[in-house]
């Protein structure tokens, strides 16, 4: 019998790991607050991502004018600490409360109308979610009904959140018609890194490039005849695929777009021979036209040799990136990978 790739990530824990598990249970910490503790990090990140990809794919850059200015704060304060910086250090979601999460749901309600509950549900659903988190954050003892909520809460938002997932992954390619700088530069190939690379990308190194874009669940769909840029919840994605099952360094290749981080919405990888970067079409179109050049360079640079090894392996490698990077495993991030066509997949595992 097959193991399950959980379990396996559960036996190969270090022992430093399982020592302070085992510590913290024998002195008084119930496992009913490690497992509730568990839950609570899926709901939060997942709503500060949800936030994150459908805010920006509605404003573009100024999607950061959405937040409170106390998280910026609270972000600007940590850079002291940079010697013990985490790779959430770039999110300022991160820095941003539990409560203000929902309050920028309801808030901007037309966005989440089909991903997350009912409003009226959502909203006494979130008393209870946050007496919840307030008993973590103080390290109280749970009810013990707390999980069951907990669980029932991701299992209640699973069918919206494969649908903000797979629309995300339900990509189309660009319409060569279309009239903007994105479409000109790499659909018709008249950027002057489009001449300089896309046949070169196929002939040297076997890779092949694309232009595609997709659009979120809540847009009210446009007339796309002349171009997706400046329309609220349309993204490009700029797709490479290496043939021959060459190994790809994504930690090169995020490390070599130092200065171009800024215009990227995602970075998702479904296996170690692919990449896709995405925008917003709210982003001045010729920046994102070069920035696609930028990171087509990056690309090629990253390329390794060989055969790529264990899937696992290379998810574990980029733990540690930055948190726009989305990497797909059995365990890693559905934003890499989930599609229409996985309805029965369970996003939370609840």
């Amino acid at each position: 019998m097959t193991e399950n790739p959980f379990d396996q990530d559960w036996q190969a824990l270090p022992d430093s790991i399982w020592k302070a598990i085992k510590a913290g249970w024998a002195n008084g910490m119930p496992p009913l607050a490690s497992a509730l503790y568990g839950r609570w990090w899926q709901l939060e990140s997942w709503l500060r991502t949800l936030l994150y990809v459908e805010l920006r794919a509605k404003i573009g850059s100024d999607w950061v004018k959405a937040l409170p200015t106390a998280s910026e704060k609270r972000q600007r304060g940590e850079k002291e600490f940079r010697y013990m910086a985490t790779p959430d250090a770039q999110n300022l979601l991160a820095y941003t409360d539990a409560s203000v999460l929902f309050d920028l749901t309801s808030a901007h309600w037309e966005l989440f109308e089909d991903t997350l509950l009912s409003k009226n549900v959502w909203v006494g659903r979130v008393e209870e979610l946050l007496a919840i988190r307030n008993r973590i954050g103080h390290c109280r003892r749970p009810h013990t009904d707390d999980l069951i909520r907990l669980e029932q809460t991701l299992r209640d938002l699973n069918g919206g959140a494969f649908t903000a997932i797979s629309t995300f992954n339900n990509q189309w390619p660009a319409h060569k018609d279309w009239v903007d700088a994105v479409t000109d530069g790499w659909a018709r190939e008249q950027h002057r890194d489009a001449s300089r690379l896309v046949k070169h990308a196929e002939r040297g190194y076997d890779t092949v490039f694309e232009l595609r874009y997709s659009r979120r669940p809540w847009v009210k769909l446009a007339n796309e005849q002349n171009t997706i840029s400046g329309i609220p919840g349309y993204i490009w994605h700029a797709f490479w695929y290496f043939r021959g099952g060459r190994p790809f360094r994504l930690d090169r290749f995020w490390r070599n777009l130092e200065y171009y981080h800024d215009p990227i919405l995602l970075v998702c990888a479904d296996d170690p021979s692919s990449i896709s970067v995405s925008f917003s079409a709210m982003e001045n179109p010729k920046i994102v036209a070069d920035v696609i050049g930028k990171c087509f360079d990056a690309a090629l640079y990253s390329l390794g040799q060989g055969i790529a090894g264990n899937v696992g392996t290379w998810r574990e490698r980029y733990n540690d990136i930055d948190p726009r990077v989305h990497v797909w495993s059995p365990w890693g991030s559905p934003w890499a990978l989930v599609d229409e066509s996985m309805h029965d997949i369970s996003i939370f595992d609840a």
